[in-house]
Parts: C-alpha cells; structure tokens; sequence
C-alpha cells in the first residue's frame, strides 16, 4: 500500500499559515490576506493573555488549553508579522506591537460588545438574567430596602446576587462569574473599568439597649479610643481593615484593648449585640439596626475614617438595560439613605 500524503491547508490563508510558521520567507503584500481571516476567538485570547500577563491564566480566563492558547497566538503573530509578547519564566510581557495591538483589539471586543446590546435593546429584550457581586456592607444595608420594589417592576429579570470581598468579587468580573461588582478596593487590572460609586463614613458599633438609644443622639469617638476597646475586625487582607490602619489608628494595642478577627458581617454583629465586644462598620450597615435601638453607631473623628465603594466591571462588556436599571435603583436607594442620615453618609451618584 502506498504511502499516504498528508493533506494540504485547504484555503489560501491557511497554506500561508503553515508556510510561515515553517519559516518560510512572505513579501509583505502577502499578509493582507492573513489579516483577512483574524477572528475575535484570536482577539480574546490576545487580550485575555495581555490583561493576565500568563498564558496559562488566559487560558483558564477563555476556557481552553494552554497550548491551544499558545498556538492562537502564534499564529496571531505569524498573521500580523510582529512578535507581540516577549516570553518569560514567570510570563508574558507585550511588545511595542502588542501593546499598540491591544488598543485596537479592546476596542473591537467594546464595539461587538455595544451591537449585540443594541440587537437585544431594539428587540426589546426584557426576559433577561443579572449576575452581580456586591460587598457584605451592601447586602446587609441596602439590598433588603430595594429588592422587593425593584423584582415587582421587573418581572421578567432573573437576579442572581453574590456576596463576597473585594478580592473574591473582582476574580469573579474577570472571569465572568458576574457581570459586575461593588467593591471596596480598586483592583488594579488592565482589563477592568472602575467607577466611583459613594462613600460612607465608618462608625464605631457597640451593643445598644433597645428603646433607651432611640432618639438619642451618638457621641463622637476619638480614634485613639479604638486603642483601648475590644474589637471585631477582619482580617488585614480587607480593605476596611486597611483603611484604619492606613490612618495611623493602631486599634486594640493597649490597656485593655484586644483584637478578635472576624471574617464575616453577621458573625461580628452578632457578638456585638450580644457582648461587650464592639466594631468598626460602614454606617449604611446597621443603621436599621441603630434605629431599633439594637445597636449604637458613634462617628470616630481625629481623624475620620471614610470607606470608598467602587463598580468594576470589564472594558469589552456593556451593561444590559436591566442591569443598568438595578445600579441605578440602587443609587437612588444610597441616595435616600445619604439624606436620612445627614453627613453620616455621602453617596455620590455617578
């Protein structure tokens, strides 16, 4: 029996792959054609490895292998005849050609991103689904105030809410798991937008006396205080953590003053109603709470210590209507709150 030839690429565009990855030598002209047949499947994986700095993490990032992300992107390169990643032990780094490359390719991923928005706006598309990752502060605060009036004006909206830190909630927005997330540290990613969303002063949190606190007004706390009490706090890897000890406060070193961390809205404030432990909160947090009486909110001052919320959310991807409408109902209901309690909070509608 003879022997079988291999096949031959079938088009054009794919016979000059093969030849120039096997070194063969292109006229410039030649490359038109190539450039032709770029596909966004190339495009995501350029920008996902990119954004990721590793190919590895592009590849768990687009949900495929790391060596077929590889050969993407070889072959991008092979296409556009320019290296566009210098490749490293610890990863990958862009090019002069990569990084003008990603400029044009994240604009690309926005425009399809903004047609498939305005097919689905035309259509008037209300049957729809919302992923979206907020901070425990949020969910403890706010949502059970808006939720119930935002589901009887859509009916048709599936909400699916996740509850996490900044850390967690920001791997989610890249990977997808949500469409978008408020959190209380910026990340710092190339592929991430980020938008200040509002502000809230945090409050020293301690056991009330039910209806003897209503109406009483709270006192002022110096921060040298915190030194001495016993708190419940997270851990120094959140950002409300770090916002205290970015100040200069140093909370439970002396006297008497102990630390308990906590890696949990309900836990602490559980045993801070049930104890003489205390707290340090965003205000918007308990102030249900510190209207029953359950609990006490005292401003720290010397110097006043404010928590900044923030909306992440990737530079291809554009919010759906109804996913729009929730941040915005959710603003409104910050907005409310922010007058209700006078300069406690400062929400900053964007």
């Amino acid at each position: 029996m003879g022997t079988q030839m291999a096949a031959e690429p079938r088009s054009p565009s794919e016979q000059r792959v093969r030849q120039a990855e096997a070194g063969s030598v292109m006229p410039s002209r030649a490359f038109g054609p190539l450039i032709d047949s770029l596909d966004l499947k190339q495009i995501r994986c350029f920008v996902a490895a990119y954004e990721e700095g590793s190919f590895s993490k592009a590849a768990l990032r687009e949900h495929c292998t790391q060596p077929g992300l590889s050969v993407y992107i070889q072959r991008l390169e092979t296409m556009l005849a320019h290296r566009l990643f210098d490749r490293k032990a610890r990863g990958v780094t862009p090019t002069i050609a990569g990084r003008h490359f990603y400029a044009c390719c994240a604009d690309v991923l926005k425009t399809v991103s903004m047609a498939k928005q305005r097919m689905l706006d035309m259509a008037g598309n209300v049957a729809t689904d919302i992923n979206v990752g907020v901070s425990p502060t949020l969910f403890k605060g706010v949502l059970p105030w808006m939720l119930p009036d935002y589901l009887s004006a859509h009916p048709y909206v599936d909400v699916r809410l996740a509850e996490a830190y900044s850390g967690t909630l920001t791997d989610w927005v890249v990977s997808g798991e949500v469409q978008v997330a408020i959190v209380t540290k910026p990340p710092i990613h190339l592929g991430l937008e980020t938008t200040h969303f509002f502000r809230d002063r945090l409050v020293l949190v301690t056991r009330g006396s039910d209806t003897h606190q209503k109406g009483r007004r709270p006192r002022r706390r110096r921060s040298s205080e915190l030194q001495k009490l016993k708190l419940i706090l997270p851990s120094p890897r959140h950002s409300l953590r770090q916002v205290i000890e970015a100040a200069a406060v140093r909370p439970g070193a002396t006297g008497s003053g102990r630390i308990l961390e906590i890696d949990g809205m309900l836990g602490t404030l559980e045993l801070v109603r049930n104890s003489d432990w205390a707290t340090v909160v965003a205000s918007i947090a308990v102030m249900d709470e510190v209207k029953q009486g359950r609990l006490v909110a005292e401003p720290i001052y010397g110097p006043e210590l404010w928590l900044d919320f923030y909306l992440i959310r990737t530079k291809d991807r554009l919010l759906s209507p109804a996913c729009r409408d929730f941040l915005h109902w959710l603003k409104e209901t910050l907005t409310r709150v922010a007058k209700a309690q006078g300069p406690t909070c400062q929400a900053t509608v964007a």
